[in-house]
């Protein structure tokens, strides 16, 4: 058993230590986007006024929220509708479906079969007569 516990020690860090690296990019890079959006909104305000800045910033929170919103309602509805199987082996396909993409891609592609059928010569029937 100790091998086995010790191969899962290794998977659980190797996990762990990606999240934590995701994390910190993630952190690193929207942290200062949000100080400068902050800084932008503040300045913005000053010289345009605030209820002309908070309108135009309301107006594209509604749109981008309400489309997102509606994106949501159809993929929880259709999560919603799946068997708890399905619900259950979803994620485990998308794994390994990730895995053997990234390292089998075919040799031809259906737009490269579909090309080559369209200009292949057409054989005609002779007429006899």
């Amino acid at each position: 058993m100790a091998p086995l516990f010790w191969v899962l020690g290794l998977i659980a860090s190797i996990v762990w230590w990606v999240i934590v690296q995701i994390l910190w990019i993630v952190l690193w890079l929207l942290l200062p986007l949000a100080i400068f959006a902050f800084v932008v909104l503040r300045v913005s305000e000053k010289v345009l006024g605030q209820g002309r800045v908070r309108a135009w910033v309301t107006a594209r929170t509604q749109k981008y929220g309400s489309a997102a919103s509606k994106r949501m309602q159809r993929w929880l509805f259709a999560l919603g509708v799946l068997p708890i199987r399905v619900l259950f082996w979803f994620p485990i396909f998308a794994l390994w479906h990730s895995f053997v993409s990234l390292l089998w891609r075919p040799k031809w592609s259906p737009w490269q079969r579909a090309w080559a059928k369209r200009w292949r010569a057409e054989v005609t029937p002779k007429k006899t007569g």
